[in-house]
């Protein structure tokens, strides 16, 4: 079997791209990959257009079974493929679009949907939300991306303290470090270098930083107003106001700084004077530092509008971090009163983010702020107070993770959507081992056995019995 898997960034662009237009679903497709790889031969591509329909008639003229997940959202998935197509897409909207504008009938998704005759997304409210289109028998399916097994590594079930005893972070990038902010600042201030005092602005070289404390931690791009890191970033700074010893760090998932700078200073001189600590970290962490900034991060925090899965929370939650977050769209399958301080909210009207005409169609939600506020403070609280609480809610984390998107949950998911495509179709494979059994006759016996034990787990992997 071949898969064909595309998604509009690749690893050469992926750097200069973070924050762009549909940069996240190149992660997706990265975690899962390994899980695509145990059922069938993975070929990435540039050009679907292109390159799709000539891998896919080179293995139709042998036989083999080829199938196209294109990880792009369902406007920007070809439907005039020879090869089976399936979008594999994020959505966080109550609706999905079902208008057509610009002269393109793929900006109405039931005519993408009705071609494709299936689809893969993230979340049981994405499906509900393709259902509730295409009627409740269309196949969709939702399977995370798989990124429990990578980070629950990091679980440490005996030593679950909150509280950070200190540690360093050196990556290449820049940082402005909001500390000793407990004074109104003014034009004048602006003058005397405020903001260079806190700032290492120069991204040629490498910076450090040491934190301590109760450590709030969210990773987002400052340039989507879907993340509404705002209402984040004013909850903290008004509950902490008076409190030393607290941080909150923004790491912030956009590759021009320059371009959110300017809005990340303003936001927080009009906040001044509080006693809390703020740092904006922009640039690459690689593997180590970011898993330690995980390991010494208190708490995650999300307050956006909407989320098609949201990687970075499930991330530091499979780590063990409990978070401050609402339970809405993908949310609602793995955030809870159990692993999580839940930020109530509510609906709102919106336009579909793509539609250049803004025509209201849908729905987002709300943060209610004083819902925020009180988990910062209640959190806060545990943190100090009550490290049994705290202990369970870690596990619980690591638990609903699991349940969530772990990768024996992408497999049997996935092999769930194979069968339906035909993918492992009873003949094609009967036909396949007869051509090998055929072979024997010239064939070395170390060719033989080799033969045969390939035999065996085809047959083990068609009746679902290998590990």
């Amino acid at each position: 079997m071949v898969i064909i898997v595309h998604s509009v960034e690749s690893k050469g662009s992926i750097a200069a791209n973070i924050g762009g237009l549909d940069y996240s679903y190149y992660f997706v497709l990265k975690k899962y990959r390994p899980v695509l790889e145990k059922f069938a031969f993975v070929v990435e591509i540039r050009n679907p257009a292109i390159e799709v329909d000539v891998i896919y008639r080179n293995c139709k003229a042998r036989g083999e079974p080829c199938l196209f997940l294109s990880f792009t959202p369902p406007f920007k998935t070809m439907m005039d493929l020879a090869c089976p197509t399936i979008s594999v897409f994020a959505w966080e909207y109550m609706t999905l679009p079902t208008d057509v504008w610009g002269g393109d009938p793929r900006n109405d998704w039931r005519t993408v949907f009705s071609k494709h005759g299936c689809t893969i997304t993230h979340s049981s409210f994405a499906v509900r939300s393709v259902q509730h289109a295409m009627g409740k028998d269309y196949p969709a399916w939702s399977i995370p991306a798989p990124i429990w097994d990578d980070y629950a590594k990091l679980y440490r079930k005996k030593n679950t303290s909150a509280r950070s005893n200190g540690f360093d972070l050196t990556f290449d990038g820049v940082l402005i470090d909001f500390k000793g902010c407990g004074e109104v600042t003014t034009i004048e201030d602006d003058k005397t270098g405020f903001i260079e005092q806190r700032s290492s602005l120069t991204e040629d070289k490498k910076v450090n930083i040491h934190m301590e404390g109760i450590i709030y931690t969210s990773v987002f791009n400052p340039n989507d107003g879907r993340k509404n890191w705002l209402d984040l970033l004013w909850g903290f700074c008004w509950a902490f106001r008076e409190v030393e010893g607290v941080t909150l760090v923004m790491k912030l998932a956009y590759y021009d700084f320059e371009a959110v700078r300017g809005m990340i200073i303003s936001e927080i001189k009009k906040l001044s004077p509080f006693k809390c600590r703020v740092v904006a970290l922009h640039g690459f962490l690689d593997d180590d530092s970011y898993k330690k900034l995980i390991l010494e991060s208190t708490y995650v925090v999300n307050t956006a509008h909407g989320e098609g899965q949201c990687l970075p929370l499930m991330e530091y939650m499979s780590a063990g971090k409990p978070a401050i977050a609402p339970s809405h769209t993908a949310m609602e399958d793995y955030v809870n009163h159990d692993n999580a301080f839940v930020v109530t909210s509510s609906m709102e009207w919106i336009h579909w983010p793509h539609d250049p005409r803004s025509a209201l169609r849908t729905f987002r939600y709300r943060i209610n702020w004083e819902s925020l506020l009180r988990a910062y403070q209640e959190s806060f609280h545990v943190a100090k107070n009550n490290p049994a609480r705290y202990a369970l809610m870690s596990r619980n984390a690591v638990d609903s993770l699991q349940k969530y998107c772990s990768k024996a949950i992408a497999e049997e998911r996935l092999k769930t959507v194979l069968q339906a495509c035909g993918m492992f179709s009873e003949g094609r494979l009967i036909a396949t081992i007869r051509k090998v059994w055929r072979r024997q006759k010239n064939m070395s016996k170390a060719n033989i056995i080799k033969a045969q034990q390939w035999v065996k787990a085809k047959l083990r992997m068609e009746r679902g019995k290998w590990q």
